[in-house]
């Protein structure tokens, strides 16, 4: 959860008392539609993964409430739904889920987004039970796909028991007798009205200049416990992983020490080391009940900041802090790419984190998402299906693990601004008439999401490769993994041209070796000329994805797009 930048404290302040997210449905529901659960989900359901699965991931972000209504009929996607629609998710191809937050929130409105957290021990009613959760993982991992869940560790919901009994609120919360002068908020710019607001026992801060938030107090032990304790729960009952909200402002240490703070660190070091007892031992649940067998699990950290550089801390030394980290410079790069025609802003920051992030990191690339950070590729590029399906490509055929938004396979609109819409309802009747049309976006993504998961160098290395027409132009890079190679050229221009690679055999390719189409077409060129490769005729904005050397190539998935 981060608030759009350059927005004033006024607006800010509005924006979280309104909410932040949009779905189909009624502004209001009587609470007899939602019945109190009384079901329960015991430790289980757990499916058996190897440490690292999620370098092999594709991973599917599904706005819960936007999605698919299956349980109440009122408009509003749930658990149920989602189960409905996991026959489509398997056909696409992705193979990890993340949902947005899914428990009981204090904000239930149009705008309802669940960062505003009142129990986190139970599900929304809204999205149905605890029992419709145990059935929705269960058939998630019998289809041999992950589910990850969202959580939000840095504040509650004012609304919280926690916030309003008095024996935890005073001490599991930060407060001041009086309101602090000096503070502003945690990333630049407002003053200390905007995060310290009155309550019950003085004035309490809150990172996000609310006063429906509050921060919990990570200098506590018995918060640090009770999270650690909420990430056990639900990781023991299946999930898979979880991606952890605000993460750069669990500490503060004072006025303009509100984030990334070293104590931060050490917090999120100990959400690690609970998730490394799931790779081996007997402290938690086994797949199938087995003792030899386990189910590893894996975080993705929200540590929203433009500077690349910034996240690097949240990597720890590549092993101790988190797995992932939600790569929030790529969705500008990408769209820079490709409406400037200049790669080199992509390639820079690629090169970046392959050259100063640690060992073991993973980057979690996505072109869009549900913050108001850019708008979706339906809408940047006004429909166009050739630069939204380039957009994909280049997010889905990145050196991180992609994470797909739903609807952006259809090519959904979503303008950035206000974030509500980015969170309209999933466009099914575009699904319905994408399908089956081989040159769809749909089709496209498709066909893109297989390719990433056929070949392991896609899943692989990275080096940007020189083209004879510049990065003005083209964009040319190789994958790869083992002894595979896979060359990925991409036409950043509205005409057809012919590209010239060079550089590959130095990086393990075979001088004039043989070329195999994963995606495109050869155009008649099926070999190197010495060092380099010649994409003919590329089409206008189009990508080809070659097999260069290996012995796993597997076919042709589909020519160029006409």
């Amino acid at each position: 959860m981060k608030i759009p930048r350059l927005m004033t404290a006024t607006a800010l302040l509005a924006y979280l008392l309104v909410g932040g997210a949009g779905c189909a449905g009624p502004s209001s529901t009587s609470p007899s539609r939602y019945p109190v659960d009384t079901t329960i989900i015991a430790p289980g359901q757990q499916l058996e993964n190897a440490p690292g699965w999620y370098r092999d991931a594709v991973v599917y972000h599904i706005w819960v409430k936007a999605f698919a209504d299956g349980a109440y009929q009122d408009g509003i996607g749930d658990l149920p739904g989602i189960q409905g629609k996991l026959d489509y998710l398997q056909s696409l191809g992705v193979n990890t889920l993340w949902l947005s937050p899914i428990f009981e929130c204090g904000y239930k409105g149009d705008n309802m987004h669940g960062y505003d957290t009142t129990d986190y021990y139970a599900v929304n009613d809204r999205f149905g039970t605890r029992a419709d959760l145990k059935a929705l993982i269960e058939a998630v991992h019998a289809k041999g796909m992950r589910i990850l869940f969202d959580f939000v560790p840095n504040h509650t919901s004012t609304k919280h028991p926690w916030f309003t009994n008095a024996a935890t609120r005073d001490s599991w919360y930060i407060w001041s007798a009086g309101q602090p002068a000096g503070w502003g908020l945690p990333w630049g710019g407002g003053t200390s009205r905007d995060v310290w607001k009155s309550g019950a026992s003085g004035y309490f801060y809150t990172s996000f200049a609310t006063d429906t938030l509050a921060d919990l107090n990570f200098y506590n032990p018995a918060v640090q416990a009770e999270m650690r304790k909420v990430q056990a729960f639900w990781l023991d009952r299946g999930f898979d992983g979880m991606r952890v909200d605000a993460v750069r402002y669990l500490c503060e240490t004072g006025p303009g020490q509100q984030a990334d703070q070293p104590d931060t660190h050490a917090r999120l070091q100990a959400f690690r080391a609970l998730l490394d007892e799931y790779d081996s031992g007997d402290l938690h649940p086994h797949p199938g009940g087995d003792p030899a067998k386990h189910s590893s699990k894996a975080m993705i950290a929200e540590a929203w900041t433009n500077d690349a550089s910034g996240v690097t801390p949240y990597y720890g030394n590549g092993a101790n802090e988190f797995h992932m980290c939600l790569d929030f410079s790529a969705p500008w790069a990408i769209y820079n790419t490709i409406s400037r025609g200049d790669a080199t802003q992509l390639t820079s920051l690629w090169e970046h984190e392959q050259r100063t992030y640690p060992a073991g990191y993973r980057s979690a690339t996505f072109d869009s998402n549900h913050d108001n950070l850019i708008s979706r590729p339906g809408t940047q590029y006004g429909g166009d299906r050739r630069r939204i399906i380039l957009a994909e490509a280049l997010n889905l055929l990145s050196p991180g693990t992609p994470i797909l938004y739903y609807g952006n396979e259809v090519g959904m609109a979503g303008k950035a601004g206000s974030d509500i819409n980015l969170r309209q309802p999933m466009d099914w009747a575009a699904v319905t008439a994408q399908t089956g049309q081989p040159d769809s976006i749909l089709s496209w993504c498709t066909y893109l999401i297989q390719a990433r998961k056929t070949y392991p160098a896609l899943r692989g290395g990275y080096a940007t490769l020189p083209t004879d027409v510049g990065t003005g132009k083209a964009l040319a890079y190789l994958r790869d993994a083992g002894t595979e190679r896979v060359l990925v050229v991409v036409n950043l221009t509205g005409a057809a041209q012919t590209v010239t690679v060079s550089g590959l055999t130095a990086l393990g390719v075979l001088a004039s070796g043989p070329v195999q189409a994963i995606l495109g077409d050869l155009k008649g060129v099926g070999a190197l000329s010495g060092d380099a490769y010649a994409a003919s005729n590329l089409p206008p904005y189009g990508v080809r994805v070659l097999y260069l050397a290996g012995t796993g190539f597997q076919g042709t998935l589909h020519g160029d797009l006409p």
